[in-house]
């Protein structure tokens, strides 16, 4: 199966989110990031927590808005490529964000054992009641399908 090169340039939609202090906290402690600047109840959120907010609320199966079902299968292993963010200011426990996505990338690369598809999937954060931006965050997941040994 070939890289689903007719995501590129899909636009996966708004979402709202609102940051919370308890989220906050154990993810900070999930990192095992003791700063007191993500202990308090008004904290800056650990750097790389948006890579959180994507998946709030989404349970239909779906990396950030990727359709993972259509992504899996014999030979095929998902995994997660990088993730980058570019902070306008810090985002802080009680901010209302707003963020669009869109897949920004499709694209292969033959291993000689594999084929890899990389999913770049690119989400802007503004703040709801301002429309300021706070965070641009890429994360990339790959596939790493096997080449079919010819029998």
């Amino acid at each position: 199966m070939p890289a689903l090169t007719e995501l590129k340039g899909k636009d996966m939609g708004r979402q709202r989110v609102r940051i919370e202090w308890g989220p906050a906290k154990t993810f900070a402690v999930a990192v095992t990031d003791s700063s007191p600047e993500h202990q308090a109840e008004d904290a800056i959120v650990p750097p790389t927590f948006p890579f959180a907010w994507g998946y709030w609320g989404t349970l239909e199966g779906r990396a950030g808005g990727l359709p993972i079902e259509q992504l899996r299968g014999p030979g095929r292993m998902i995994l997660h490529g990088e993730q980058e963010f570019e902070y306008h200011r810090h985002a802080r426990v009680g901010d209302v964000l707003e963020g669009t996505a869109r897949i920004a990338d499709v694209y292969e690369r033959d291993t000689g054992s594999a084929t890899m598809e990389f999913y770049v999937l690119e989400t802007s954060w503004t703040d709801a009641s301002s429309g300021e931006p706070v965070v641009d965050a890429r994360f990339t997941l790959i596939v790493r399908a096997k080449n079919e040994t010819p029998g």
